[in-house]
Formats: structure tokens, sequence, C-alpha cells
């Protein structure tokens, strides 16, 4: 006869434990953040810079699609509108100031999800993030995957920054931060066991530091968007669990910085790569053009094919 003790034993043995890490969470969080922005984007974000783009009679502009942007033709044309849209100065706001759409994209603009804004002579503003900081103050030839990880968790340790790109600064871990800035980049400067497994314990272990500006991120873009997204904690470490995939970041590239002091310009790029072991890592590198997603997944993959 069985006893309830061995029982017990072997319900704790089966038991898997999902922990919740800062990558996890972000990673987590930074999909859910994608999925919620997306569905604006596609809709009445896009509506809202037709109409202003249209009152200021702008054509969208030329530039590479970065980011996530590249994923659909409402996505690419929301892109382009966006980017043409930063380059207006000030001094036109009054053909716009009274339109709806205009003080919608302000507030999205303005929203410190993506980081304080500062004083610039355009219409609107971009988030300054610690990472954007800590590029700002060290010169391009100082500039590391090392040096600015520190440097922007440094600067978000000091601050009270909640936004997307200073949540992953305060976890110090390159890959997070490459993969929440390539999310923000318009709006920022198998198993073997014994037995079947029982009901999985979820553990959260998340800095105390990153939950807190964590909470008042969601809860921000909560308000500015409409949406639910669930407060970090226990209580929501599944859907966060379930919502972090670190195959899903892989090729995500973001230009961060560049050094107008040579001809061309040189740009500064982070990008998460694989190992020969398929293991993500992140890479840094210059060139004279801006690397999009998309095409630095593509070299992925051709050089994954000469294997």
């Amino acid at each position: 006869m069985t006893s309830k003790f061995f029982e017990l034993h072997m319900a704790t043995q089966n038991t898997e434990r999902r922990v919740v890490t800062n990558r996890v969470f972000l990673l987590g969080l930074d999909e859910l953040y994608r999925a919620a922005m997306k569905k604006h984007e596609r809709t009445e974000l896009l509506q809202s810079a037709k109409e202003v783009s249209s009152a200021l009679s702008l054509p969208p502009a030329n530039v590479p699609i970065e980011g996530y942007y590249g994923e659909d033709a409402q996505l690419t044309e929301y892109f382009r509108i966006v980017r043409a849209l930063q380059q207006v100065r000030k001094e036109r706001e009054s053909e716009v100031a009274k339109l709806q759409s205009f003080k919608r994209l302000k507030q999205i603009t303005s929203s410190p999800i993506f980081g304080p804004t500062s004083e610039t002579p355009y219409l609107f503003s971009a988030g300054k993030d610690p990472l954007t900081v800590a590029l700002e103050n060290t010169l391009p030839d100082d500039w590391s995957l090392e040096n600015l990880t520190q440097l922007a968790f440094d600067r978000a340790l000091e601050s009270d920054d909640f936004s997307l790109v200073g949540l992953a600064a305060l976890a110090k871990d390159a890959l997070v931060l490459t993969a929440l800035r390539e999310s923000a980049v318009l709006y920022a400067m198998a198993a073997a066991g014994c037995g079947v497994p029982r009901e999985p314990e979820y553990v959260w272990q998340v800095d105390d530091v990153i939950t807190k500006r964590a909470t008042r991120f969601v809860k921000t873009l909560n308000e500015l968007l409409g949406e639910n997204l669930p407060q970090p904690g226990l209580k929501s470490a599944q859907i966060y669990w379930n919502a972090s995939d670190e195959s899903k970041v892989g090729g995500r590239c973001v230009r961060i910085g560049f050094d107008d002091r040579t001809d061309p310009v040189r740009q500064y790029h982070w990008a998460i790569d694989w190992d020969a072991y398929c293991r993500p890592i992140v890479t840094e590198f210059w060139d004279t053009k801006i690397w999009t997603t998309d095409e630095f997944r593509a070299k992925l993959v051709e050089r994954m094919n000469r294997r």
C-alpha cells in the first residue's frame, strides 16, 4: 500500500519549477508590449499619423525600416510617416495643434514608457532612456557592450526611469537591453524526465527595483492604450513566463548611435546573434549603413544555411 509520504514525495519530485527571473520577466513584458503596441499602431495611431502628415503636406520618409515595423504594410507605413513627422520643426505646430490626432501622437511619443523627454526644436520628442544618456555622455571611441551596459545600469539606478529600455538597463543584461531597445526603436532615440509532471510551480525572482518600476510602466501603458497587461508579481508570473521566449529575440538588430565625425557617418549597432551552440549572444558592430532586424536576420539565415 502506497503511503501518503511517498505520494507527497513523488508529487514534489514531479513538480516543474518555472522561475521568472529578470530576463524571463522582461522578455515576457516585451512580448506583451509589442503585441499591444502593434495593434494600436496598425489602427488608431496609423490613422492619426496620416491625418497629421496630410495637414502638413508631408510625404512618408524614405528610410530603412527598423525594428518590427517591416512585419506588414501597415506597420511599415506608420513607421515611415512617424519618421517624417519627427523631422518637422516646432514652428509648424500651429498648423496641427487643434487636431485630436496630433494630440494623441504627442501623448504617445512623450509617454514616460519611452523615457523622459527633453526640449527639442522638433514637433515630436523622443524618449531619453538610460541607454541614450549613456551614449550621449560617452565618446564613440569608448562605446562597447560592456561599457554602455554598465553606464546605462548606473543611469537607470540613480534615476526613477521606468521606461521599457530603463527596465532593461536595470537588469544589466545586454541581451535584454538589445531586445527591448529594438522594440522601442521608433520612440527612443525539449524535455526529459521520469513520470508525468504535475502543475508547474512558478517562482518570482525579479529584482525589487525592476518589479516596482515595471508596475509603473504597465500602469502607464494600460492607461495610455486602454490595455490590460497584468501587474508584475507572483500572481502574474505564469503569464510573463508563457510570453517570454528567448528564441524570438534572435536576429533583433538596433542602431543605437552614430559618429558624425567621419564621412560617411558611421552607425553603431547592437544585435542578437547565435553562437556555435545556437545560444543567443549580443554582438556590436559599426557600419556606414543602418542595419535593420530584417537584414540582420537574413544574414543569420544565410550563414546557418552554409553550415
